[in-house]
């Protein structure tokens, strides 16, 4: 019974002592208009039973920000929008608390200024009541008379309570988007006893179970059976409950019965009373990363094999080098012997080359090989090249061919690198093509870059593998016929790609040769890049070669002598500080490891006692990266040769002058 019918109907008996009006129909109904009246978020007010508004209290204006003459003698349906009176549901509703004595409405009402209020509604049907007379003329009537049979009306204001629910249920879609459609996580609901809530796609790709199967299964369904055994699930839970959060690693089961290793975590959800409510569990398999880690591992053994094998393989090359360029400067040598020292140096090229892809493998694995791009004239990198491989070409009763640009364009390049490069192509051309071929050579000049073909006469390729030798450890043909590691495209590649180029091979089949193309960007050089220097001619220098490989030193300073230089070798640290102070030399070749000392300590004991005097010191080891030679600078070595060591190279470093003043800046 609404308050305004109790006004109308109550009529208690008076009491003495109660007060004038206390039992009086007007003073109650009175009473009940100041309670509406003191309502703040909800306007009752009454329509008859045509749904016009005959009674409109203050909370209704404060509500909807009419008048009672405003509202006087209007339609229930002034109050909603315009598309739901056209489809009809204002008296959808009236025809509803008409027949039921009461329906209940939640939508959008418009307020006077136009604005919206979302409202829950009421409306409860009311019979004709029997008044006194004068008794319906009070406050807030909009209409003249005793009222009718017809309906209180109450609204109540819950925008902003809708406002947050549409939020909260937005932000819960959001979060169950989230979970659902992250990869490789499983995200789960738990009750505080650790109960699964909630199983998302996630969980079921990690664990294999569905959510009809999960759902409502305790956590430690989902650990081994050694693990839940051993009460991991109840402590991790406990912790959490405890904590308000929980990480770990753990093991769980797949459906399959194959265990996978993951990354845990549990965080204790509160309501908004602050009362724990639940925990999110979620769990990310780390498989992938694990391994990774072990492919990063085995990545980093063989990064430190390579350079071990690399080390050991350079110095006894070192030695047959030196013997052989001993050979080649000794003017007495018989014919066969030249002719076996030219196929000794010829082998030898080719498994320096070997030895240096074989590094360059690694790095290119690990990501870590680095390129000094300068202007560079590429004619010159060609001729290099050219140079390198004649002898093999010559050996092999082979024509050259090469076709040059008269003016020699520049690029960006490192040159050793794209010299390697030149050189695996021109190798490969050599070995493919039988005797009596030819390989040719061809540089054209475009305006924005610098194609270099490299032909041959040989077996050819099959279209499918035209693409697949650039894989690393791809080789073609048969068994019988392979040979070398299958990694020089591979590198070629890489190398070109760092300087901004790319390579594409072509072939018109097997037994029909084929053409490797290099492009590279063309790049201009400043008049400084340009000129080149005139190469020095060393002057006779005092040599002291130090080397623990007896082999090595003595060919060096061997070698040294044939070039009119003065050298003299030892064998060990101690023997280099002894032989130093009467020696007096003005270079030393040193070694960096020695069995009893290193070249870094011999470095400082020889800088001590050759105070005063100009000496040069130069690095001699089979390691030659980028952060050995930083390290060996910033030592104090003025350069850091790698073994073997042709001649053009000391002779090189011979040239430099003499360093005078202080000496280099030394790392402690």
């Amino acid at each position: 019974m609404s308050g305004l019918q109790a006004a109308r109907e109550v009529r208690p008996s008076p009491r003495k002592g109660s007060g004038p009006a206390l039992g009086d129909d007007a003073g109650l109904a009175q009473r009940y208009r100041r309670l509406l009246d003191a309502v703040q978020d909800c306007a009752v007010f009454e329509l008859d039973a045509r749904g016009v508004i005959v009674l409109w209290p203050e909370p209704a204006r404060r509500l909807f920000g009419y008048s009672a003459a405003e509202i006087a003698g209007s339609h229930v349906s002034r109050l909603h929008l315009p598309a739901d009176v056209a489809a009809g549901l204002p008296q959808q509703w009236l025809d509803a608390a008409a027949l039921s004595g009461h329906a209940c409405e939640e939508g959008w009402r418009v307020r006077s200024d136009g604005s919206l209020m979302r409202a829950r509604c009421e409306m409860r049907r009311i019979a004709a009541p029997d008044l006194p007379e004068g008794a319906a003329g009070h406050a807030g009537a909009v209409a003249e008379g005793p009222p009718g049979a017809g309906f209180i009306v109450s609204c109540r204001d819950i925008t902003v309570q809708q406002a947050a629910a549409d939020h909260a249920r937005l932000a819960d879609d959001k979060l169950r988007l989230l979970a659902e459609h992250l990869p490789c996580i499983a995200v789960c609901e738990l009750r505080l006893d650790g109960t699964i809530r909630s199983w998302s796609a996630g969980a079921r790709a990690l664990a294999g179970h569905t959510a009809e199967e999960a759902v409502g299964q305790p956590l430690a369904w989902l650990y081994t059976r050694q693990d839940a055994a051993a009460g991991l699930p109840l402590a991790a839970l406990e912790a959490a409950r405890a904590c308000g959060q929980w990480a770990g690693e753990e093991r769980l089961a797949r459906k399959d019965g194959s265990v996978v290793r993951c990354a845990t975590r549990m965080v204790l959800v509160r309501d908004a009373a602050g009362c724990p409510h639940g925990l999110l569990w979620t769990a990310r398999d780390l498989s992938d990363a694990l391994r990774l880690e072990m492919l990063d591992a085995g990545n980093r053994r063989m990064q430190s094999f390579l350079a071990i094998l690399a080390h050991e393989l350079r110095n006894p090359l070192a030695p047959v080098r030196n013997a052989v360029e001993v050979i080649a400067l000794t003017p007495d040598t018989g014919p066969r012997v030249r002719r076996c020292a030219e196929i000794i140096d010829r082998q030898l090229r080719q498994v320096e080359r070997l030895v240096n892809d074989l590094l360059d493998v690694g790095r290119v694995t690990a990501g870590k090989m680095k390129m000094e791009l300068t202007p560079t004239l590429y004619n010159d990198v060609v001729t290099t090249s050219l140079e390198a491989i004649r002898p093999t070409l010559e050996a092999s009763g082979q024509q050259l061919v090469v076709a040059l640009p008269e003016e020699s364009p520049y690029v960006r390049a490192d040159a050793a690198r794209l010299g390697q490069v030149l050189l695996n192509l021109l190798s490969n051309a050599a070995k493919y093509t039988p005797r009596g071929g030819t390989v040719s050579v061809q540089v054209s000049v475009e305006p924005a870059r610098v194609i270099t073909a490299v032909s041959d006469t040989g077996r050819g390729l099959e279209p499918a593998a035209l693409d697949r030798i650039f894989n690393l450890f791809a080789q073609e043909g048969d068994a019988g016929s392979r040979s070398g590691l299958g990694i020089g495209l591979a590198l070629a590649k890489a190398i070109l790609e760092a300087h901004g180029g790319a390579i594409q091979a072509h072939s018109a089949g097997a037994g029909k040769g084929s053409t490797f193309t290099v492009f590279l960007p063309r790049a201009g050089a400043s008049p400084a890049e340009a000129a080149r220097p005139a190469p020095r001619k060393a002057p006779r220098r005092r040599v002291l070669v130090v080397d623990d490989n007896t082999d090595s030193a003595d060919s060096m300073a061997e070698l040294l002598t044939l070039l009119g230089h003065e050298a003299r070798a030892v064998h060990s640290g101690q023997q280099a500080i002894d032989v130093a102070a009467t020696f007096r030399p003005d270079c030393v070749l040193l070694d960096l490891q020695m069995p009893d000392m290193s070249g870094y300590e011999v470095l400082e004991a020889l800088r001590e006692t050759s105070r005063g005097r100009a000496v040069q010191f130069l690095a001699l080891s089979g390691r030659g990266t980028a952060e050995d030679q930083r390290h060996s600078r910033l030592a104090g070595f003025h350069a850091h040769l790698t073994k073997p060591l042709s001649i053009e190279t000391l002779s090189r470093a011979l040239a430099e002058p003499v360093p005078a003043g202080p000496l280099p800046h030394r790392e402690r």
